[in-house]
């Protein structure tokens, strides 16, 4: 958990009781935005050795405003330092008169622009997000090469710390990254071009790392290219292990590279109508009264009290029918229920989407094959999980464990 109060005030004392004692007033609670970019001093004076640069809208917590038109500020990161008290306001407007963000962020007009916002991209693999102003600084979240960080405050020092993730409206997510982990976005080709070219055991090491990474985010074409070399790498340095442990993701790339266009989609489920197939018996996917009446297995029926919290998308759930392996939502309209999660036992319940039936017997490889070409996945946030799309409106999600189909949901898009 996040100790936002021992961060802007406890942090202080321990920090630069030396300089100040921990002076504080009532008008010092809340941090300040930046209003416009700003170099941070380790004294008052623009001739002063500078830590660090804010891009406009970053945050800081003002210790105490000198009568030089200078302030202390405890910046995002925890260090201390000063910057003109101009630079500091209780509210950011558009008539605010500001500078443009210095080239050292990546900037909304840079080519390689990801946000709207200043941000850099992560040039490491592999790196650890740690809450450093909880017990223990966990690690909160891994960071992949080339994902975009927003980043409103740099350090000059290469080890110190850069705040990619929370701030003012959000100090309980605050994540941090050493600074030397980030800058401009690198370039996929390049980077085996590198690889290619050097000799170097670690540099080698590292770049094909970084590779793999960057593969996940580039285009179908890209991704296959990084994942093969990448295995390539592991089986010339009789790492079986991994070279092993990633052959399923190269197949995964493989049978997913060509990808129905959605109109094409569409039409394949206009002319394959999803059907469940229950104990034996095939049902529309959208259950009628009469279809839920079929069932013999035991149910529970839950009434929708308005506290059940179920989704706000898509139909309004009247009741729940809660069976073993499955569950079925009820609507008001008595031919549009539908089952929002199943899980695939005991050959209980198959679902036949797209012309292709998914049971308990499914294996992940032939699900790959057959669908592959409607899959969407994520496969670093959620592997061996997959979405298709059944309109514009609504999906499946089918979850893999050890190889095997273990649960599917639908669920409706906002």
């Amino acid at each position: 958990m996040f100790l936002y109060n021992y961060y802007f005030k406890a942090l202080f004392c321990v920090m630069a009781a030396t300089v100040l004692g921990c002076y504080t007033t009532p008008a010092q609670q809340n941090p300040l935005f930046i209003i416009s970019s700003t170099k941070v001093y380790s004294k008052p004076g623009i001739n002063e050795n500078a830590i660090g640069i804010y891009a406009r809208g970053g945050f800081a917590k003002e210790i105490k405003k000198l009568s030089n038109g200078w302030s202390l500020v405890i910046v995002e990161n925890g260090d201390t330092g000063f910057l003109p008290s101009k630079f500091l306001t209780n509210i950011l407007n558009a008539n605010d008169k500001f500078e443009k963000d210095p080239k050292d962020f990546v900037l909304p007009d840079d080519e390689n622009a990801a946000y709207g916002s200043p941000h850099l991209f992560v040039i490491g693999a592999a790196v650890k997000g740690r809450a450093i102003f909880a017990k223990n600084k966990p690690v909160v979240k891994i960071y992949r090469t080339n994902q975009p960080v927003s980043v409103s405050y740099l350090p000059y020092n290469n080890d110190g710390l850069v705040n990619v993730e929370g701030g003012y409206y959000e100090p309980e997510k605050m994540i941090y990254i050493p600074k030397k982990f980030l800058g401009k976005k690198l370039n996929f080709d390049a980077s085996i071009n590198e690889f290619n070219g050097t000799s170097n055991t670690q540099l080698k090491k590292q770049l094909a790392e970084r590779i793999y990474e960057m593969s996940w985010l580039e285009n179908q074409a890209n991704n296959l290219k990084g994942v093969q070399l990448f295995r390539r790498y592991a089986q010339e340095t009789n790492n079986l292990k991994l070279y092993n442990e990633t052959a399923f993701e190269e197949f995964l790339l493989i049978h997913t590279r060509q990808q129905l266009e959605f109109e094409a989609q569409l039409k394949l489920h206009q002319n394959n109508p999803a059907t469940i197939i229950i104990q034996g018996k095939k049902m529309p996917f959208f259950l009628s009264d009469s279809n839920i009446n079929e069932i013999t297995l035991s149910q529970k029926i839950i009434k929708n009290s308005g506290n059940n919290n179920y989704p706000e998308c898509g139909i309004e759930v009247s009741a729940e029918y809660v069976y073993d392996n499955f569950k079925i939502y009820k609507s008001f309209n008595d031919k549009l229920n539908y089952i929002p999660e199943a899980y695939f036992k005991n050959n209980e319940i198959a679902l036949n989407i797209a012309g292709y039936q998914i049971d308990s017997s499914t294996t992940e490889e032939a699900f790959v094959k057959k669908m592959g070409s409607i899959l969407q996945f994520s496969w670093f946030d959620a592997p061996h999980i997959y979405t298709i799309n059944d309109s514009d409106a609504a999906a499946y999600v089918f979850y893999f464990k050890e190889g095997k189909i273990v649960k599917m949901e639908y669920f409706f898009y906002c």
